[in-house]
């Protein structure tokens, strides 16, 4: 196994172990609101993996702000001290993590990244014609390149 397979499977595993976490505060919620650091994620999954949580801060900031671009968590505040995510209840994914196992949804979240990126590239070129259309729209209604700013 190369050292770039090896990362890439202990990023899976931090990535499983973030969702496990994540899933037993969900399971043990009593409020409307789950709030987390990363560093205090990462130091918890220190004590699982026996690493330094260093290793794992990095790549556990990176995953809760792809988690956070998907729209699956929320950003509940930011100050010196970094930024405070949260989970509110009756989400979607406060309901996946509820009732799914965390390979699942890792899975589930993978798939998510992938068919967005592909749908990006569609929307954008949507957005593009739309906004020609209104462009061309605009300038058939006030004459073509007239300026009728100064017409009473």
């Amino acid at each position: 196994m190369t050292a770039t397979e090896n990362l890439m499977i202990d990023t899976r595993k931090v990535k499983i172990l973030i969702l496990q976490m994540l899933k037993d505060m969900v399971l043990n919620a009593k409020g409307q609101l789950i709030t987390f650091r990363p560093a205090k994620v990462a130091q918890d999954i220190s004590i699982w993996t026996r690493k330094s949580p260093r290793s794992e801060s990095v790549i556990v900031r990176n995953f809760l702000e792809e988690l956070v671009e998907i729209g699956l968590v929320k950003v509940i505040k930011r100050s010196a001290r970094g930024k405070v995510y949260g989970i509110i209840r009756d989400t979607e994914f406060w309901l996946i993590l509820e009732h799914n196992n965390v390979h699942e949804i890792l899975t589930f979240i993978d798939g998510y990244k992938t068919t967005r990126r592909g749908n990006t590239s569609i929307n954008m070129l949507r957005e593009l014609a739309n906004a020609q259309k209104i462009n061309l729209a605009q300038t058939a209604t006030n004459g073509g390149n007239k300026d009728i700013s100064n017409n009473p």
